[in-house]
């Protein structure tokens, strides 16, 4: 009777709850705090869209948390990571929301995760389906706020439709407070194509926007001669003054539509658009890179049109590119871009010094060599060169196949631009610098490339090192540059550390990269490959597996960057951080640190005794600590802490301190 119950419930329901229909009644705001929102919907992960929202708590745990409509509890999930502790609702018409990071549930579901507890004999048991849902109204209270899981605290929040497809909640909850603040926009990052030179440039160009009169735009307007990616710098501010993400994005050049975003919907398939979208190269969790430029394949944009093709196509003279971004209250803030065309193709010639070709140190030995990289070009920069173009060369020769590619002046030197003449790995440059005819100064430079293109399985390898691409990895053709690099990190480095070249743009499948272990390297466990990141100098471990070819360990990769095969033999730093009080009646909680410099800590070998009795301590790593709240095993007086603690690569380290209380 109880189940039938339930189905009655549900299917009494109104069949639009949770779809963002026009006029329909908002659903209940979840908590009875309002301390705003942290992270928005779609806004950037590493390797995915965030599917809900983040609700900041005050920095605190233990806000009753509410059903946003009447629905059913039908799953609750109890894991050490990722959401931690969540409840599942659904709604009528199959539509459900999910709240995460909880510290516990009510009592009556409380008492259920025990009942699961001791059947399974796991604290952690993961998704647990009720056997009999459990009904709710609209506001009542299902569960408490917390930290457990991925984050400090907050409450995530997600709503999906009847078909699963993740729904912003900004469109659907009722909101506790007006939003007054309007998007901001911080700059505009313009990338080369096909040689295009942007302001005298060729490569990336940041400008950054001001607002004046209501208008966000640059000091002068930008001159171009071909096509470019343009990426919007921009952000939003919630009611508080949090940053977010913006809900919609809009772009019309000379008043003609090329450009349209709104993060309102989607769907598990759409996490591979996310460097469609976002920037790679610059985009974080709080700063956001919005590629305006579409390219194949990219169906979250709506308007089909090609950015940087309209580009190319303009006629010459004065155009303007007009920028929208707007939030889910519908703020919004507007930049324009002044833009000049040039001729396409014209030859120009800058100010420069030149000398007499040859001589003493040449006129090579005196230039400043750079690479740019963008999609499937690579631009070879000379700077300084203080001689003309016409007796510049460069001649590329790759396996069979050689091409010449003649100089272009940009600003501040001569530059080449190319495409690879085959899929050979090795391309070779040789500048060649002529007087009369002649070559009468040379230099060469050797590259190791991948040429990836659509369909095109393949492997491409430099020394110990090799990528595996496969043939969905890109839509449209990119090169992928691969270098070795002088970077000493602070774990023993086994190999030469490898940078592939450009990181802003997304792998469309998986690509995995791969490192020769030498031989006879003892304890595998320690093996791991790690990723540096240049803003904090500092190396991060992506979890490595054995695979590919035999001898060889790898790991799964999103975007380029630099990466090493490192040996993890740093044992985890173990401290005590000094209680609050020395009075037992007073104290309420013992501080541990936990610290790793290499692959991380393992949550599960953490052991942990007050007077030789085992208590429970669970490891938080965005604090860095186990906080011991059963404190029963203490006594007035000397108290003796043990705390044991391992790796993810094995190392192990053990500590004893020494708590006096009164």
């Amino acid at each position: 009777m109880k189940a039938a119950r339930i189905i009655l419930t549900l299917l009494l329901l109104p069949a639009t709850a949770l779809s963002p229909q026009q006029g329909e009644p908002r659903l209940a705001w979840p908590l009875t705090i309002d301390d705003g929102v942290s992270s928005g919907f779609q806004e950037f992960r590493s390797n995915h869209f965030h599917a809900g929202i983040d609700l900041r708590t005050l920095q605190r745990t233990g806000f009753p948390v509410l059903a946003v409509d009447d629905g059913v509890v039908e799953r609750l999930t109890v894991s050490r990571r990722g959401y931690g502790l969540s409840l599942l609702l659904r709604h009528a018409g199959g539509a459900t929301s999910l709240y995460s990071h909880l510290e516990r549930f009510r009592p009556d579901l409380e008492a259920l995760v025990a009942r699961v507890r001791v059947r399974t004999g796991q604290r952690f048991f993961g998704d647990h389906v009720l056997a009999s849902p459990v009904a709710v109204r609209r506001g009542e209270v299902i569960a408490f706020s917390g930290e457990s899981g991925a984050g400090f605290a907050h409450l995530h929040v997600e709503l999906r439709d009847g078909e699963g497809r993740a729904v912003n909640p900004l469109l659907r909850l009722e909101m506790p407070a007006p939003d007054l603040h309007p998007p901001r926009m911080r700059g505009l990052l313009l990338r080369s194509r096909e040689g295009t030179l942007i302001d005298g440039d060729c490569g990336e160009l940041y400008l950054r926007l001001r607002l004046a009169d209501g208008v966000y735009a640059p000091e002068e307007a930008v001159t171009i001669n071909g096509p470019c990616d343009v990426v919007l710098d921009a952000y939003d501010l919630g009611a508080t003054g949090h940053v977010l993400a913006p809900y919609a994005l809009a772009a019309s050049l000379d008043g003609r539509p090329v450009f349209r975003e709104e993060f309102d919907r989607l769907t598990r398939d759409d996490n591979n658009q996310l460097g469609m979208i976002y920037d790679m190269a610059y985009s974080t969790p709080s700063t956001y890179f919005f590629n305006l430029c579409s390219q194949e394949g990219f169906a979250l944009e709506g308007t089909g049109a090609r950015l940087a093709e309209e580009l190319r196509r303009l006629p010459p003279g004065r155009h303007e590119l007009r920028l929208t971004v707007r939030d889910c209250q519908g703020n919004g803030a507007q930049a324009v871009l002044p833009l000049v065309k040039d001729p396409e193709g014209e030859p120009r010639s800058f100010p420069r010094r030149l000398r007499a070709v040859g001589g003493e140190g040449g006129v090579l030995g005196r230039s400043e060599f750079s690479l740019f990289v963008n999609r499937g070009d690579v631009v070879v920069k000379l700077r300084d060169v203080p001689a003309d173009a016409a007796d510049v060369r460069l001649r590329l020769i790759q396996g069979s196949d050689e091409r010449v590619v003649p100089a272009r002046e940009y600003a501040h030197g001569l530059f080449f631009r190319f495409q690879p003449l085959n899929h050979e790995p090795r391309l070779q440059l040789r500048f060649e610098v002529s007087a009369q005819g002649m070559v009468v100064e040379a230099r060469q430079k050797l590259l190791q490339l991948a040429w990836l293109k659509n369909g095109m399985e393949q492997t491409a390898r430099l020394g110990d090192f090799a990528a595996d691409f496969g043939p969905t990895t890109v839509r449209d053709p990119h090169v992928l540059l691969l270098e070795p690099v002088a970077l000493q990190p602070a774990l023993p480095l086994l190999g030469t550390p490898v940078r592939t070249l450009p990181n802003h743009f997304a792998f469309l499948d998986a690509v995995y990269f791969r490192f020769r272990v030498p031989a006879g390297t003892p304890q595998p466990a320690q093996l791991g490959i790690f990723r540096y990141r240049p803003p904090s100098r500092d190396w991060v471990y992506v979890p490595t597996q054995a695979g590919g070819e035999p001898g060889f360990v790898r790991c799964r990769v999103l975007t380029a960057g630099t990466f090493a095969l490192l040996r993890d033999d740093a044992p985890p730093a173990i401290s005590l951080r000094r209680p609050h009080t020395r009075h037992l009646r007073h104290l309420d909680a013992l501080v541990v640190r936990l610290s790793d410099r290499g692959k991380g800590i393992d949550d599960e070998s953490l052991a942990v005794s007050v007077n030789n009795v085992p208590v429970i301590a669970d490891f938080d790593p965005d604090w860095g600590w186990a906080k011991l709240t059963d404190l029963s095993a203490l006594n007035r007086g000397r108290n003796i802490l043990r705390v044991r603690v391992a790796d993810l690569a094995g190392n192990v380290s053990e500590r004893e301190f020494y708590v006096s209380l009164k």
